[in-house]
């Protein structure tokens, strides 16, 4: 059983550290799963048993990304409460503004604030920790929806916007896309957030812009700079236009608008 994981993202490197402290040792299929998902190597010790989930707020010291700062409760007390701060317990979940794919998608929804876009329809796809839902509720007048396919996510999003005094905006369900028994098929959403993984993004893409209204946002992010750079390449077939992008350390991120009239043709990756 998983009771543990730590990502890290250096800044001085194009590698991040991923700790996962386990009950039971990693198979071979599960390190190399884990290897070929998050593109590291994975070194296998043991160690002493203790409170991860305690260990893992105190490690998680504030970070700023422009206006945002970012803590975890352990840490709530020694910042600011207002717009901008957003307290953010992990467990399991992911998301809490250290590794650049959600530090990314904190700098371009900020970018929309300040391009004085107010989308009042949002769905966070993938929402992990619930910390872009979060930003968004305390930035913009959002009725949000935020899924993630993982239980364990879903139940840390539904703490962490009680913690954050947002509970009221932002509506968590489990799904595994756009679709699902909490969700309208045909919604239109002014902003759709996607900070997951290139081919989940791939899949989903063509649900994504049939429900993203006309002149919608849409930020992908958890993309390494090939990736965006393809999907910034083949936006025009989905009737979108890039409007800003974020690149560092091999990782980038894209913010995208639907352009007016515009329809998907057919595509092939």
């Amino acid at each position: 059983m998983l009771v543990y994981q730590e990502v890290i993202a250096p800044k001085d490197s194009a590698l991040f550290t991923l700790k996962v402290f386990t009950e039971v040792p990693l198979d071979l299929i599960t390190k190399c799963l884990i290897e070929e998902c998050f593109a590291v190597k994975i070194a296998l010790t043991k160690t002493q048993k203790k409170n991860w989930l305690k260990a893992s707020n105190v490690k998680f010291s504030p970070v700023k990304i422009s206006k945002f700062i970012v803590t975890s409760s352990f840490f709530a007390n020694t910042v600011k409460q207002d717009r901008f701060s957003l307290t953010i317990d992990a467990s399991l979940a992911f998301g809490t503004g250290h590794h650049y794919s959600t530090k990314f998608c904190l700098e371009l929804i900020q970018e929309l604030k300040r391009r004085q876009t107010s989308p009042l329809t949002v769905i966070d796809v993938g929402c992990g920790t619930g910390i872009l839902a979060i930003a968004i509720a305390k930035l913009f007048p959002s009725r949000i929806i935020a899924v993630d396919n993982d239980i364990h996510s879903v139940e840390m999003t539904k703490r962490n916007i009680v913690v954050n005094k947002v509970a009221q905006h932002v509506k968590v369900y489990k799904s595994s896309g756009l679709i699902g028994n909490h969700l309208n098929s045909r919604a239109k959403y002014d902003l759709i957030v996607a900070n997951i993984l290139y081919n989940p993004i791939k899949s989903l893409m063509r649900s994504i812009i049939l429900n993203l209204s006309n002149s919608g946002s849409l930020i992908l992010s958890g993309l390494n700079v090939k990736q965006a750079r393809h999907l910034k390449e083949i936006s025009k077939q989905f009737g979108l236009k890039v409007i800003d992008e974020r690149k560092e350390a091999n990782w980038g991120a894209l913010l995208l608008r639907k352009i007016d009239g515009k329809r998907a043709i057919k595509l092939s990756y």
